[in-house]
């Protein structure tokens, strides 16, 4: 049996998606996944999302911050994938 490859992305979204609601949203999102991380606000007014597991859900995670409702809210989404880290148990709301 083939083991899945684990990785990392870390994700940052700048546009108007202020609130509680994307974040909300993007938990539960990677929860479906089965993914573990974290997003918040950072003090520059942009989203981070750390999202590790699979490589197709993480890249399912990155699919879904750039579709419809929230895209026409964003401006911009950059990425990068990094080493999978220990010490995620689940994906939480900072």
């Amino acid at each position: 049996m083939k083991t899945m490859s684990q990785v990392r992305a870390r994700i940052l979204i700048e546009g108007r998606l202020q609130g509680k609601n994307f974040r909300l949203q993007t938990q539960q999102k990677a929860q479906q996944l089965g993914l573990v991380g974290f997003v918040r606000h950072l003090t520059d007014g942009r989203i981070e999302i750390e999202a590790q597991g699979d490589e197709p859900e993480v890249e399912q995670m990155l699919a879904w911050c750039q579709e419809e409702p929230h895209s026409s809210l964003i401006r911009s989404v950059l990425y990068r994938y990094d080493e999978p880290v220990r010490g995620h148990s689940s994906f939480v709301v900072r």
